[in-house]
């Protein structure tokens, strides 16, 4: 990569967005070095807090302004890495080649709004949160809430294929956008939904590009309307095969629930163990980073997460029955249909009803989780999290592998959701323990290690919707094979000079080591 005298790269950039709005302060640069990759998370325990810190950043007030960073580096092969929010978790956003960070958090509006086409025109950089809340205000409703919602933006959800809570009556991201507008590495503005009659379609090979092809700077939305009514229950099953045949059963008979979860015997005991008038999030890891709270508590958690293989075989030999979460919204009278054809699915398949408790505590706490990893990291554990995906015929073959697998490094949990008429999502939780940064990194390269090979070993996908970006780029070369020459000429055609957040998403040829891992030698 080309790289420009500090003090020219900063008047260029200051030309375009103003000098406020650039900046090479040492503690921004700290800051955008990482995103919330828990790899990240180890570097930092161990006194590392800007392994990879970039030249600049910029946060450009519109996409004219973004254009002209682009052209401008492009024109001087500076390395250029889009920023949304920050949230991701493996690593998207990491300036492992320096180069500029774009921020687009300024550009946050809603632009347009068709309520007879229920779509809606928003700018990328807007908060998820606050672009719910704003639809909403208009009695509309994207549908997508993923538990990050208070932390990412629209730009990152697209970039990595985003799935929300609700993803099996809504779907994915990518099920909801109509076109992106998106600046490429040349500084040209394409407009996916732009087309003349038979020129391609290149909605779907930006959304989930993480920010190799270009910078998104807004999309075109479908949107909903506002449900009148909303219904939500639980229901147990004796075994977890049970419950996977019951969540296959409803999602086959033509129903589309909002939420549709079902957690494993360790995850569900974490939760049943509260149950005190409304129910918590169900969620071992929630569980488990509140007994993080007291001293007494760390240090035997911690113990416990020192030798992970023991703490498994104790924790799932429990005898517990398996929680299953169900909930529909929309028109009151089709919601109460829903809700009683589920019901009796779910009750043939052998569940029994829990009430309406344990799923209203489901979406009163829902994100609850998202704020107490820090806990963890304080205790000098580290936590992460899995989504792999495969057909029904196969979950519970991949749910096995995967226990198996990753049992002797790290404790482990899981819960099944984001259901399809074909398969299903499977959301696994890792912690360790380990008294030094570079032990940590060890089990934590081992974990993802044994994790990857168990899934690939099944046949499933290793992401379904937390993206690539540097941790799961090389599960990428077995999974998608000589498809891979294919992402490479779309690359060069996009990006010639490689400037685009290069290192993610698939292997560069000859690409660069990265956080200890076994990549080859830099590009």
């Amino acid at each position: 990569m080309g790289r420009l005298p500090t003090s020219d790269l900063i008047a260029g950039l200051a030309g375009i967005v103003g000098e406020a709005n650039v900046s090479t302060a040492s503690a921004d640069r700290v800051a955008y070095s990482v995103d919330f990759w828990p790899r990240t998370q180890i570097w930092k325990m161990g006194g590392e807090i800007d392994r990879y810190p970039p030249d600049a950043i910029v946060w450009p007030a519109n996409e004219e302004q973004t254009a002209k960073v682009v052209a401008f580096c492009n024109e001087h092969k500076v390395p250029i890495v889009p920023y949304g929010a920050g949230s991701g978790v493996c690593g998207g956003t990491v300036p492992i080649h320096g180069g500029v960070i774009i921020d687009v958090k300024r550009m946050r509006r809603v632009t347009h709004m068709d309520p007879v086409s229920l779509t809606a025109q928003v700018q990328a950089g807007i908060n998820g949160m606050q672009l719910e809340d704003r639809l909403n205000a208009r009695n509309v409703t994207l549908g997508h809430f993923p538990s990050s919602i208070m932390c990412s933006t629209l730009g990152g959800w697209l970039a990595a294929r985003s799935a929300g809570q609700f993803s099996s009556k809504y779907g994915k991201i990518e099920d909801m956008v109509v076109g992106v507008r998106v600046v490429l590495a040349d500084g040209t503005v394409l407009d996916t939904a732009d087309r003349t009659p038979g020129s391609p379609d290149w909605t779907q090979l930006v959304v989930g590009s993480e920010g190799t092809l270009g910078v998104i700077t807004g999309a075109t939305l479908k949107v909903h309307p506002y449900p009148e009514a909303r219904a939500l229950r639980g229901w147990r099953f004796r075994k977890l095969t049970d419950g996977i045949t019951a969540m296959r059963l409803l999602m086959q008979a033509g129903l589309k629930p909002m939420v549709l979860r079902l957690y494993d015997p360790f995850d569900t005991l974490m939760a049943l163990g509260k149950d005190k008038g409304e129910q918590e999030e169900p969620s071992a890891a929630r569980g488990l980073m509140g007994m993080f709270q007291s001293k007494a508590k760390r240090l035997a958690i911690a113990a416990g997460l020192s030798a992970p293989g023991v703490l498994n075989t104790v924790v799932h030999s429990i005898p517990t029955a398996c929680l299953l979460i169900v909930g529909f919204e929309g028109q009151t009278d089709v919601v109460r249909q829903d809700m009683w054809h589920a019901g009796r699915i779910l009750s043939e398949a052998g569940g029994s009803d829990a009430g309406q408790s344990a799923g209203l505590g489901w979406l009163k706490h829902r994100y609850r989780v998202s704020f107490k990893q820090p806990k963890m990291y304080q205790a000098g554990a580290w936590v992460d999290t899995m989504e792999v995906a495969t057909t029904w015929d196969r979950l519970h073959q991949l749910f096995q592998a995967v226990m198996r697998s990753v049992g002797p490094h790290a404790l482990i949990m899981a819960h099944f959701s984001h259901a399809y008429r074909e398969g299903c999502s499977i959301y696994f939780t890792f912690a360790s323990f380990k008294r030094d940064s570079r032990r940590a990194e060890e089990a934590y390269q081992r974990t993802w290690d044994a994790a990857l090979s168990a899934v690939q070993g099944v046949g499933a996908t290793a992401s379904h919707h937390h993206g690539v970006g540097l941790l799961k780029k090389d599960a990428m070369i077995t999974e998608h094979g000589e498809m891979l020459r294919a992402w490479r000429a779309i690359k060069d055609a996009f990006d010639p000079n490689g400037i685009m957040n290069p290192g993610k998403l698939f292997p560069d040829v000859g690409h660069t080591t990265v956080a200890g891992s076994s990549h080859r030698g830099g590009r």
